[in-house]
């Protein structure tokens, strides 16, 4: 993963902006490499998705919406919560997973994006190793930012499940509540695009989050941490640590774990797969492997 400084993230603008954007700092959020508007949008929002494509993202915004939903009522002393939050992190929390809900209305939606479907050779990608790409960028007057949902994201492990691609059916081969799963086995679409959602400055904006950087580089939208690893599950979990246990160690102005897409999407999934469960209890979800 390219990384920036100070851990700023990896931006850039769209190739529907780059003319636009010729002076400024590229700005692009690369959604997690590999090795690394919810329910239905209005449809002029998606811009070179094919019918198959569409209705699969269609899907994947709705779960992003269900995911914010659930999150939303957490209890500060969920497992979920507490591996990925801190208390001081709760209300901007809160206000994202709402934000990302809120876009269910897509005709008087609190802030706006379209979604492009990258070809295949669109070097953007990073040679097909992103997921998806999100313009942080503020809005540029009637422009809504874009982001671009890479050719893996359709073919990904990450991807490959919606909220409702498995039951919860004990302890069986293919079911969300199958012993000796981790984190990584209930990722979802929805999950992606709501880490890729906080990205969108207008989104954090409207949730209250503080802007971040200067001039070209200034953001409400949340980041992707550098200086943890490649993986991004487990950096969630090591910028958490360390705010709790090696503060006095950070630089002045570090990303918070409520600044961080990927503390806000794990704490959703982990929640919704722990009270969620309408076929079953919740004790047949192994909950502690999850976290591994």
């Amino acid at each position: 993963m390219f990384k920036f400084p100070q851990n700023l993230a990896c931006l850039a603008v769209t190739l529907l902006f780059l003319d636009a954007s010729a002076n400024a700092i590229p700005k692009f959020h690369y959604a997690r490499d590999v090795g690394k508007q919810l329910f239905p949008r209005l449809e002029t929002n998606y811009v070179d998705c094919s019918a198959p494509d569409k209705a699969r993202l269609k899907t994947g915004f709705a779960d992003a919406a269900a995911l914010g939903n659930i999150a939303f009522d957490m209890d500060q002393s969920s497992t979920a919560f507490t591996h990925y939050l801190r208390s001081e992190d709760a209300s901007k929390a809160k206000s994202l997973w709402s934000m990302v809900a809120a876009n269910n209305d897509p005709t008087n939606a609190p802030y706006t994006f379209s979604v492009r479907c990258a070809k295949k050779d669109d070097t953007s990608c990073k040679g097909g190793a992103s997921l998806a790409i999100t313009d942080a960028q503020p809005e540029d007057g009637a422009h809504a930012r874009e982001m671009k949902i890479c050719p893996l994201f359709f073919t990904a492990d990450q991807t490959k499940n919606d909220l409702d691609s498995k039951k919860y059916d004990g302890d069986k081969r293919g079911s969300w509540c199958q012993k000796g799963q981790h984190f990584k086995d209930f990722e979802t679409a929805g999950h992606t695009l709501l880490h890729e959602m906080t990205h969108l400055d207008s989104l954090a904006k409207a949730a209250g989050l503080p802007s971040r950087g200067e001039g070209g580089d200034a953001s409400h939208g949340t980041d992707d941490v550098d200086g943890f690893g490649d993986d991004y599950v487990s950096a969630a979990r090591g910028l958490l640590d360390a705010w709790v246990n090696h503060r006095d160690d950070l630089a002045e102005g570090a990303l918070q774990p409520f600044q961080n897409a990927e503390n806000i999407a794990a704490a959703a999934t982990g929640e919704y797969i722990f009270v969620l469960n309408t076929d079953a209890s919740p004790s047949l979800c192994c909950p502690r492997d999850m976290f591994r």
